[in-house]
């Protein structure tokens, strides 16, 4: 097989995601259309025959495929190329500007998801130009509206052509970034994720002129509702990843197994700062206020006011648990509307998960991969409906105190240029061995 230049393909790699971050993504609207073009372009060059799929006006996902021996199922390399909206003025280089700044590439999607496009991109235009035959086929997609559902993108793939997209297995997004603890690197690899349960809480009261105080009505209520959501947990929930996160972890950092003792965990959490936030996420339904509305008029006391609630359950909670928890807090005077759809997604921690730890050492001697419970939620859901396992694999190497999950849908988002490389490499290897 052809010998693979590795600077080249760190540079070419760069060049794609800078035009990726300049075409302007942000859904809503979405507007993914000129992102999948232009994948589709590079693809052509390459001799690989890229399908533009599009459910809805310029909301288009591209599907491309190369044949392996037919040994085994294919592989899938599913990423998306909408982004969340930005604001600029919060940014030190523009959202979308794609500007190379401290050994950074900066912009709206660097990491999320974008740069990881890139790489599944760059490990199928490797196999084609080494001439490598995987044992599979090798399916990439690049996908539309996974930020607001992925009803446009995986969703309706999975509903209207699933031939298009089942496979024996497949590699999405958040899995593979370096987390530094006590020393030591780990890797963390979603196996599993939450389930999204928004509620929408209603709260009334009388209803008046705004020159004369209603001290009782929808906007107190309103307010001790949002102190209840925003001051107190749910309680504890120790799934099997998350323990196996934490004890992992742990070798490195002993208090951390305080997070799994439900008298130890609320200070364990206090004391690690930000970093809380991870952890607390991953061993507790959340709850977390997101908009507000109410009111017709400035001189008008409302007499309800809606809450939309952002809420995620573990593994093996329902619906009905979640309310039972968010009741306890908030009580039962407010009128709570449930929006969820369960779906359920865990990969095997089997032979397939242990090559990442073969791949990651070869990069970075010493670190160690660990299994991860994601607290979001991606299209993997809807690939589990096909029967297909979704690893979050796509490593970044990051340098200690880089903030990677603070940059996910925050601003000043950025991707180290050799990171790009190293997921680009990694991927190529997953790709090698299967």
């Amino acid at each position: 097989m052809t010998a693979v230049d590795w600077e080249a393909v760190r540079d070419e790699a760069v060049q794609y995601l800078q035009d990726l971050l300049r075409i302007d993504t942000s859904n809503p609207p979405g507007n993914e259309r000129a992102a999948a073009e232009y994948l589709a372009e590079i693809l052509a060059r390459e001799g690989i025959a890229p399908r533009l799929i599009e459910p809805a006006p310029r909301r288009t996902s591209l599907i491309a495929r190369l044949p392996g021996r037919g040994e085994r199922g294919p592989i899938l390399l599913q990423g998306h190329t909408d982004v969340v909206p930005a604001d600029p003025a919060e940014w030190s280089h523009p959202p979308f500007a794609g500007d190379i700044a401290d050994g950074c590439l900066w912009g709206r999607g660097a990491l999320d998801m974008k740069g990881t496009v890139v790489m599944q991109l760059m490990a199928l235009l490797l196999v084609r130009r080494t001439g490598l035959r995987p044992r599979g086929d090798v399916i990439f997609a690049a996908l539309a509206d996974e930020e607001a559902g992925g009803r446009l993108g995986a969703g309706w793939l999975v509903d209207h052509v699933p031939e298009l997209v089942r496979a024996e297995v497949a590699l999405g997004e958040v899995g593979g970034f370096t987390l530094h603890v006590g020393g030591h690197r780990f890797y963390p690899v979603q196996v599993a994720e939450k389930v999204g349960c928004r509620l929408t809480v209603t709260v009334r009261g009388d209803s008046g002129h705004g020159s004369q105080p209603v001290r009782d009505g929808a906007m107190a209520k309103a307010g001790a509702v949002l102190t209840a959501l925003t001051r107190e947990r749910l309680p504890l929930h120790v799934t099997p990843v998350a323990e196996a996160f934490i004890r992992a972890l742990a070798r490195a950092e002993p208090g951390l197994l305080g997070l799994l003792d439900p008298a130890r965990e609320g200070q364990v959490l206090a004391e690690l700062g930000k970093d809380a936030r991870m952890f607390e996420a991953i061993l507790h339904n959340t709850a977390v206020p997101t908009m507000i509305s109410g009111g017709s008029a400035a001189n008008v006391v409302p007499g309800s006011v809606r809450i939309t609630v952002d809420g995620r359950l573990l593994p093996g909670q329902t619906a009905a648990d979640f309310l039972r928890e968010v009741r306890a807090l908030i009580g039962d005077e407010a009128e709570i509307e449930v929006q969820h759809t369960p779906s359920h997604t865990e990969a095997p921690r089997d032979a397939f998960f242990a090559q990442f730890q073969e791949i990651v050492e070869e990069f970075d001697p010493g670190a160690m991969v660990v299994p991860y419970l994601l607290s979001g939620i991606t299209d993997a859901r809807f690939f589990a409906r096909l029967g297909t396992p979704t690893y979050g694999f796509a490593p970044v190497k990051l340098p200690p105190g880089m903030p990677f999950w603070t940059l996910f849908h925050g601003a000043d988002e950025r991707i180290p240029l050799e990171g790009l490389l190293t997921g680009s490499r990694a991927l190529y290897r997953v790709l090698e061995r299967y």
